[in-house]
């Protein structure tokens, strides 16, 4: 896994370094492939640098696994207020969210409204929700959520992970939804029993 997206992936479960993140400038430079922007002001001004080159922007706000639903709360308002900015804006941009981020582990039920608002706001400001794909623990439930919401909204896709031995069957299973799926790598440590363990095995 590259320096960068080790960084990524540890600020998302830590505020102390995502703090360190943004303050240091090596750091930024390490990052900033990814994370073009330290505010949803940035965030938005990049997005649209990009969109006159006609790139498309994903924007997400780093963060996993809350601790109390006005935590999740928050998070759900602060989505919200990044996609009525892309509206008002009118900027090519997504959205993509971590459903531990919105409380899955407090709370199912209450992560599925969050969601389900975030997909009906997606929709009517001409955006669209991504739901990311965590660890593997988390898969059949992120799963059955995107499906709960893409019954509601085809304003909604989700996220897969190459390197989890089990993708091409959830893809699969899934095909049925006329889904969007966006596919990538992989980067949380797993057993290869669950992932595959070789890099040139998932390029």
């Amino acid at each position: 896994m590259s320096l960068a997206r080790s960084l990524l992936l540890r600020a998302s479960r830590s505020s102390w370094l995502a703090r360190q993140l943004s303050e240091r400038a090596f750091c930024r430079r390490a990052v900033r492939r990814f994370m073009p922007g330290e505010d949803l002001g940035a965030a938005l001004v990049a997005s649209a640098d990009l969109a006159r080159e006609g790139i498309g922007s994903v924007l997400t706000q780093l963060g996993e696994q809350v601790t109390s639903r006005d935590e999740a709360a928050g998070v759900r308002d602060h989505y919200l207020r990044v996609i009525e900015e892309i509206r008002r804006r009118q900027v090519p941009a997504e959205i993509s969210v971590k459903l531990t981020h919105l409380g899955l582990d407090l709370n199912p039920k209450a992560c599925l409204q969050d969601l389900l608002a975030l997909a009906a706001r997606a929709g009517a400001a001409g955006s669209f929700l991504w739901i990311d794909m965590e660890e593997s623990r988390y898969v059949d439930a992120t799963l059955e959520l995107f499906q709960a919401v893409r019954a509601a909204h085809a304003s909604v896709g989700v996220c897969l992970q190459a390197y989890l031995r089990r993708t091409p069957a959830d893809l699969e299973a899934l095909l049925p939804l006329a889904p969007a799926i966006r596919l990538v790598k992989g980067a949380y440590n797993e057993s290869p029993d669950v992932a595959l363990p070789k890099k040139r095995d998932v390029d």
